[in-house]
């Protein structure tokens, strides 16, 4: 009859299983959180075109992300874009003296002033159009003794010849706007106010919050039973 010995070391075995769970526990905090983080990412970016006039579609995708490490429990998505901080937070935005802050009219949005990628064509641009209503300045001319300005051009000329110039209200709010071709109607195409109020607009941390609490428990218990079957 042969007697066989078996010794285990329950505490060794232990401390190893729990060593190589430590050992996982920053790897999966950091899958979890870079795998949050993009999920946010793509939130905020289809988010973007309801709470705004998408006028230049690539800005969405500037948002950037710096992800965690295991030594860097944390990530960071950020927009490398100061002015969108105020479609946060809301406020006001001031005008440069000499100036004004320029709402897109009518005859810009409406009249092909967009390009397919809705953002603006460069003969649309505001210092485009002042420098070319400074450039064919309305003048006056003397008939018969008296001086007549010459504010208007004539119906029968070509749209080519309507250009732009600059109108402004007693509260100091100023219009670039143009007549339209055969009509004495006029296109409007800019107001440019002395100050504008920037509602809050865009709740990018509140949904960032929103996507992190809906899924990082997931997303850790996922990317820890995965370290813990691929661990040697």
């Amino acid at each position: 009859m042969m007697d066989f010995h078996v010794t285990c070391n329950v505490d060794k075995l232990l401390k190893g299983v729990r060593d190589v769970r430590e050992k996982q526990l920053p790897y999966a905090m950091k899958e979890a959180i870079n795998s949050v983080a993009f999920k946010a990412r793509k939130a905020l970016i289809e988010d973007y075109p309801k709470k705004f006039t998408m006028r230049s579609k690539g800005l969405p995708n500037l948002i950037r992300i710096d992800k965690a490490e295991k030594n860097k429990q944390f990530a960071s998505i950020y927009m490398d874009k100061l002015f969108m901080a105020r479609q946060e937070y809301g406020g006001d935005k001031v005008a440069k003296p000499g100036k004004g802050v320029a709402v897109p009219r009518p005859g810009v949005t409406e009249k092909g002033g967009l390009t397919s990628k809705g953002s603006v064509k460069p003969g649309y641009y505001v210092s485009a159009l002042i420098a070319d209503a400074k450039k064919n300045k309305r003048r006056s001319r003397v008939r018969n003794g008296r001086r007549y300005a010459e504010n208007r051009p004539s119906a029968r000329k070509s749209a080519s010849k309507y250009h732009p110039f600059e109108m402004e209200r007693t509260d100091g709010v100023r219009f670039i706007a143009r007549h339209i071709a055969g009509t004495r109607d006029l296109e409007w195409l800019y107001a440019l106010y002395p100050k504008v109020v920037v509602p809050a607009r865009w709740g990018w941390q509140k949904l960032v919050r929103q996507i992190c609490k809906a899924n990082i428990a997931g997303a850790f218990f996922s990317a820890y039973k995965k370290a813990l079957q691929t661990e040697k």
